[in-house]
């Protein structure tokens, strides 16, 4: 059975982005933004209903961004 996780709050990955452990936390966050990614991408080119393609084009945007945000927010701290 899995463990049923916490879920985290944005003050809690700031925090993690700034602490001592900041290049590893990076590199999770980033880890899992990248395998979101991965998934649109496959998604978009197998082929989506015309009804969903601007959701997730949207969602792909939005993970672009995240990215982009994660790599500042620990360049500026650090």
């Amino acid at each position: 059975m899995e463990a049923v996780r916490k879920p985290l709050h944005l003050l809690e990955i700031e925090e993690e982005l700034a602490g001592p452990g900041k290049t590893e936390a990076l590199a999770r966050y980033d880890a899992v933004l990248a395998g979101l990614e991965n998934r649109i991408a496959s998604a978009m080119k197998t082929g989506l209903p015309p009804d969903e393609y601007p959701k997730v084009e949207v969602l792909r945007e939005a993970n672009v961004l995240a990215r982009k945000i994660l790599r500042l927010t620990v360049r500026v701290d650090g």
